[in-house]
């Protein structure tokens, strides 16, 4: 069987990052651009491949199977009807796009656009697949369903964290509000705080309506309309990937990290466990394991069939996020999901 080919956007402080994945999932290289024309030439250079200056004219006429948004630009930044059309174009050829940013970024403005249509049908998560998303990993396979039995959730801890190189602090908030959502469900109220990376030395900036183009800290406190809580601590400013989840119900307690997971019940007995198979190099940045295996499965089809990413709700949940960090009170994702999307 033939090489699977892929083309990259990426920046070229993502080009060492993208050049070993793409070698580990054996995908082979076919071009490289850059949202930065000016930096298009060093990133094709880098990765020793053929320039590409457009993206939508790539999206239409590169042969290619796969194109790799790591570092989308303004493409999709905003709810516009081209950006959708080009990501049309793609599907229709059979180019897969996966993109390490959300898409759209930007929620108001999406009334009466083609974006609206697409979030409302799902038609969305076809278009562009979020990659390395923590909910489509082996351990929250194995997770979900111990759920079954360890549920309903009372209480929950999660902490996720990536180098920059994996994409901004918008995509780890995309990515924790999508686990959130199906580990426990949509809360009613998130009341958010940001650190930005200077914070403590003068200034302290606040995110504007963008996912974009975000990096630092988010400490998250949500609380459901059944009286269940949970806290999240997002970064993109680590050196190696980690996530650790805690979770309490009446079942007992239940703790998981990059290596997999242990629950025990209220007398501390283990009722059960999974570990990261023997043959994963732990030795491999975990974000980076979960990404060449995601390409892989977006590649060849084989992996596990998992329920797609509520893109309303988790927008919604992710701009309430935002919109918390500048009102400095708790704002409800059901009213952002209501007022912006207007879906």
């Amino acid at each position: 069987m033939s090489k699977a080919r892929c083309v990259l956007w990426i920046n070229p402080e993502q080009s060492q990052l993208f050049a070993g994945a793409l070698r580990d999932a054996d995908i082979e290289l076919v071009g490289a651009g850059s949202p930065d024309p000016a930096r298009t030439g060093q990133v094709a250079a880098d990765l020793s491949t053929e320039p590409i200056d457009d993206l939508r004219v790539a999206m239409s006429s590169t042969q290619a199977d796969l194109l790799v948004l790591a570092s989308p630009g303004s493409f999709g930044d905003q709810a516009q009807d081209a950006d959708l059309d080009a990501l049309k174009a793609a599907h229709e050829r059979n180019l897969i796009v996966t993109t390490l940013e959300p898409i759209p970024a930007i929620v108001s403005g999406i009334a009466g656009t083609s974006f609206a249509h697409a979030l409302s049908t799902g038609a969305l998560d076809e278009l562009a697949h979020m990659v390395p998303m923590t909910r489509s990993t082996p351990m929250i396979d194995e997770l979900c369903t111990v759920l079954e039995t360890f549920a309903p959730v009372r209480s929950c801890s999660i902490t996720i964290a990536a180098p920059p190189a994996m994409g901004t602090l918008g995509a780890r908030l995309f990515d924790a509000m999508d686990l959130v959502r199906s580990l426990i469900g949509i809360p009613n109220i998130i009341d958010a705080g940001y650190a930005s990376p200077a914070a403590g030395r003068g200034m302290h900036p606040l995110p504007g309506q963008s996912l974009r183009d975000l990096h630092g800290e988010f400490t998250l406190n949500l609380r459901f309309s059944d009286g269940r809580c949970a806290t999240v601590l997002l970064s993109d400013q680590v050196a190696r990937s980690t996530i650790s989840i805690n979770m309490l119900s009446g079942e007992g307690h239940l703790i998981a990290d990059n290596q997999g997971f242990k629950w025990y019940n209220p007398s501390g007995e283990v009722i059960d466990s999974f570990a990261v198979p023997e043959t994963e190099d732990l030795s491999v940045d975990p974000s980076t394991r979960a990404l060449i295996a995601q390409l892989i499965e977006h590649t060849t089809g084989v992996g596990p069939k998992r329920p797609p990413i509520d893109y309303p709700a988790v927008l919604s949940m992710s701009h309430a996020s935002l919109l918390s960090t500048r009102t400095g009170q708790g704002e409800s994702p059901r009213a952002v999901e209501q007022l912006l999307l207007s879906l």
